[in-house]
């Protein structure tokens, strides 16, 4: 008598399966996608401190163009934009959007210098597809990165 009962309880856990399997796999992409979004943001962080202190004991600015190209292209450590740029070991650098170094005050000792970059991150998991699908498409393809940091010129 007692299997009988089970046998007919078998479509509704997997009906509860089929409710609760969307929330599981967005909370683990999320988690996943919020881990390597923050390793980014963490990334190109340091790197505009590195690019700003190379930029105060007086190294040139350099120039950047988009798409990974000026002194992205290579490892070129001889200005402070390609010091940037090879700090952000890891991040593929075609998303890399903008990189400026700046001498708001002028470029003299005792001024400040700010160097600011701006990273695109690229989910790595099929998060956006999930939450799409459930949310008719609130959800963007990429997330700005960006980070500022000013140092006194030596």
């Amino acid at each position: 008598m007692r299997s009988r009962f089970n046998q007919r309880d078998g479509g509704q856990s997997l009906a509860e399966f089929a409710m609760v399997l969307p929330v599981f796999l967005i909370l683990v992409f999320g988690i996943i996608d919020f881990g390597m979004g923050l390793r980014a943001y963490i990334t190109v962080a340091q790197a505009t401190r590195e690019g700003a202190r190379y930029a105060a004991v007086g190294n040139p600015a350099g120039t950047f163009t988009s798409g990974g190209s000026g002194d992205c292209s290579g490892s070129v450590t001889t200005s402070a934009v390609g010091k940037v740029c090879s700090t952000m070991n890891g991040l593929n650098l075609t998303n890399v959007d903008s990189v400026s170094v700046t001498y708001p005050q002028g470029n003299e000792p005792g001024k400040p210098v700010r160097v600011q970059a701006s990273y695109e991150y690229h989910y790595i998991t099929p998060l956006k597809a999930i939450v799409n699908f459930i949310s008719a498409g609130s959800l963007n393809d990429t997330i700005t990165v960006t980070s500022a940091t000013d140092m006194r010129l030596e």
